[in-house]
């Protein structure tokens, strides 16, 4: 099988692929809340079309095979209801195996009037039967205590851990594709190319073939590219598909403007042509930036601030609660003195 993008409406472009040709499945269909990029239907309607969607799906998976179902919330007023608990039973009823409820956090969106804002997505892995590919060595992220070792019995002085790494978990904590992300396109709700690659190179190997019917403007196609995969994937939208192309392609429109920075970014570095002769879709600034001079931090640095600014505000709460002053906010911006301590002022 080669690989390749239609667009297409994903039933049409999935009643073409073989049974049991794809070995993983990554995707995050739409979530059916009312936003500008999509449709609101009904509920039941939705889950109905996406259980057709899903079986096609479930047909096309190799035995051992996975899939990675990305999903949000459908909100209505001030209900919410979480589109995995919906979506379990569905998956389920297809004879697929569930491994992993992953939950994908981040510290900014939406903010709610008459409930707590929504501050995760969550990632259904699902597998077609009990064989299925794990390859945690693809994955691994640093110990914890690297280097403790076990200081009695037969093993005193071994390492208790392994030395390449531990499992990464099931929470995942990579950065949200928005303003300054270099990898950021037109589409309004796109992947981290790293939250896809974890998937992709933990359940398959080089060679084996990744999908994805709901591909935006193919994240997922290019991951599985750069790590020497076989990629199908389809959008009912065309300019989201021209998008897609251009990215894959590593090459401009017409206009000199690249699908997003990392493609802009990417091409100078290989052809030592300036950066500034050229844009990217969603640039604002006057001219694009080198590689050299990006802040795009690791999904570690991100967990940290994450933990360290939830700990701050429980802290602030408790403090609220027993009538005690609050903690120094972590953030020098946010200090007193920062605020309004000047002496010029």
């Amino acid at each position: 099988m080669t690989s390749s993008i239609r667009n297409e409406d994903c039933r049409a472009f999935l009643s073409r692929i073989p049974d049991g040709a794809v070995q993983t499945i990554v995707s995050s269909p739409p979530y059916n809340i009312g936003k500008a990029y999509e449709k609101r239907t009904a509920l039941d309607r939705y889950l109905d079309e996406q259980t057709e969607v899903l079986a096609e799906c479930a047909r096309t998976l190799g035995d051992g095979g996975s899939i990675f179902w990305q999903v949000g919330a459908y909100s209505k007023g001030s209900r919410l209801i979480p589109l995995d608990v919906r979506f379990f039973p569905i998956l389920e009823d297809l004879g697929l195996v569930p491994r992993n409820r992953i939950i994908w956090i981040r510290q900014h969106g939406l903010h709610g009037r008459k409930k707590f804002s929504c501050r995760h997505e969550t990632t259904l892995w699902f597998t077609k039967g009990e064989n299925h590919k794990f390859r945690l060595d693809n994955v691994r992220v640093p110990q914890k205590y690297q280097n403790k070792k076990s200081w009695r019995g037969e093993n005193k002085g071994a390492l208790t851990c392994n030395p390449e790494g531990k499992n990464p978990g099931d929470i995942w904590l990579f950065r949200n594709v928005k303003h300054n992300h270099e990898e950021q396109t037109i589409h309004p709700c796109q992947f981290p190319e790293d939250l896809v690659a974890r998937a992709v190179l933990s359940t398959t190997d080089e060679g084996d073939v990744v999908l994805d019917p709901y591909m935006g403007t193919g994240t997922v196609p290019v991951v599985a590219r750069d790590h020497n995969r076989v990629y199908l994937g389809c959008d009912s939208d065309p300019t989201y598909f021209e998008v897609a192309q251009r990215r894959l392609n590593g090459t401009p429109n017409k206009e000199g403007s690249f699908a997003n920075l990392k493609c802009l970014r990417d091409h100078a570095e290989r052809t030592k042509e300036p950066i500034e002769a050229f844009r990217f879709d969603v640039q604002t600034g006057k001219k694009p930036t080198e590689r050299a001079r990006s802040r795009i931090f690791d999904e570690g640095h991100h967990q940290e601030q994450l933990f360290t600014r939830l700990d701050f505000e429980e802290h602030c709460f408790a403090a609220d609660v027993r009538g005690e002053p609050r903690p120094e906010d972590p953030l020098p911006h946010n200090r007193a003195s920062a605020i309004g301590g000047r002496s010029d002022a």
